[in-house]
């Protein structure tokens, strides 16, 4: 009688958590919506692509190669942001399933064959990685295809002929409205190098101010023939200078190999002054370089424009020298960068006036020119893009809905097994077995 009373306890819990799924030790599916499961597989994807995402900017933003779960990403600890992301991205996946699926969409052929050769590689390079992490190959194609879905839904509802499409009229005021046009050159600051002898620091520190006053001085006098000039013929001073940077160049290096040639013929003659004249000269030539070479990539950054409407075969792109940016929809911290303050100084000028203008990388000519001017044409160079940034917000306000409209239920066993710090740690095991045998 026991026997079978322990029987008859064993079946009413195999059937209760068939009914209830999120009560079960099963960990190989994350959440279900609706009748559907979604793949552990799935959560992990995505926790790893963020983790390797956010690890490589604090690399490259702070310097910092190691304790990353000592840091915040947006306020919270470091496993806590990436918990909430890979949830709320599963979750978002599931929503665009199921919406794709509600409107009666497709992926084309050309789709999923994309999908499959990109699987093929992925597989080829990192099939054991992913595996190893517990992240399935059809877990892998199912986040991709998800991606897809998303941006078919996108294009859906905005892309013309979609069902809130935005017309070219509305684009252009978008770039009225929110977007600056403008033109720069720059001379770079030379900063003075720390040591632990005062004295060192000393001559650095005027070397320094003396390299930045005749960097000053040569941004004042090109400043003064931009004077009177328009934004359209301001490419004719751009020219000008980057004929002047093009020869300081050559200069400084003709000077650098006339003094390592006399440095050598000065060694025949004396040990003493051959250590002298190479450590003098080398230094020289070292520090005028390194100058003329921040200045030349500054001027090239700055001249360059964000869009990539020109065919390299086809004639010169007229807009080479120019960038348009979009200050007006900048939060905050954007607008307290480098790149954000020389655009609020933008913001602030007049069209077709050369303005000086300085931070503690450079010095600056900046000059403003009319959006209107070339509205219509960027738009429809660049309209895939401007959609994005017009739509974005919009869409995901959409998206949210749509998870909100879903019966979903979290297996909160799975998020305590798969957690930040475990597929950390797998990734670290597996690399250092891989990097060691």
């Amino acid at each position: 009688m026991a026997k079978a009373k322990k029987i008859t306890a064993a079946l009413t819990a195999a059937l209760l958590c068939t009914a209830s799924l999120t009560s079960c030790s099963d960990t190989s599916y994350v959440m279900t919506a609706g009748d559907s499961k979604i793949n552990a597989g799935i959560y992990i994807y995505n926790e790893l692509t963020e983790m390797s995402y956010q690890m490589t900017m604090m690399y490259y933003q702070k310097g910092i190669k190691k304790d990353y779960f000592n840091q915040k990403v947006d306020g919270k600890a470091f496993d806590e942001y990436l918990s909430d992301y890979a949830l709320t991205a599963t979750k978002e996946y599931a929503a665009v399933v199921d919406k794709f699926n509600e409107l009666g969409l497709t992926l084309s052929d050309e789709d999923i064959k994309s999908i499959n050769d990109s699987i093929s590689s992925t597989w080829d390079s990192q099939g054991e990685f992913y595996e190893s992490e517990g992240i399935s190959k059809e877990s892998v194609k199912l986040a991709l295809k998800g991606s897809k879905m998303r941006e078919e839904l996108f294009d859906h509802y905005y892309a013309e002929g979609g069902e809130e499409a935005v017309s070219d009229d509305e684009m252009v005021k978008y770039l009225d409205d929110n977007y600056l046009r403008y033109k720069s050159i720059s001379f770079a600051k030379t900063k003075a190098s720390t040591d632990s002898s005062s004295s060192a620091t000393d001559s650095s520190t005027d070397s320094a101010d003396a390299a930045n006053e005749e960097a000053k001085a040569k941004r004042d006098e090109f400043l003064e023939k931009a004077q009177g000039v328009s934004f359209d013929d301001f490419d004719s001073i751009i020219d000008e200078y980057n004929d002047y940077v093009a020869s300081k160049k050559a200069s400084d290096s003709s000077s650098s190999t006339d003094s390592d040639s006399s440095a050598s013929d000065s060694s025949t003659t004396s040990d003493d002054t051959s250590s002298v004249a190479e450590s003098d000269t080398s230094s020289t030539a070292s520090d005028d370089t390194s100058s003329v070479s921040d200045s030349t990539a500054d001027s090239s950054t700055a001249a360059s424009d964000t869009d990539s409407s020109a065919d390299s075969s086809s004639a010169p792109d007229p807009y080479a020298n120019e960038k348009m940016a979009n200050y007006g929809e900048m939060d905050d911290s954007q607008k307290d960068t480098t790149n954000g303050k020389i655009l609020k100084e933008v913001s602030g000028m007049s069209t077709d006036v050369a303005t000086a203008y300085e931070d503690d990388n450079a010095y600056y000519i900046l000059i403003k020119g009319d959006v209107k001017d070339r509205d219509t044409e960027y738009a429809k160079d660049n309209h895939e893009d401007l959609l994005k940034e017009m739509k974005s917000d919009e869409f995901q306000k959409k998206l949210t809905s749509w998870v909100e409209k879903l019966d979903i239920k979290v297996n909160n066993k799975a998020i305590k097994r798969y957690t930040p710090k475990v597929v950390y740690d797998k990734q670290t095991e597996y690399y250092s077995k891989n990097n060691n045998s």
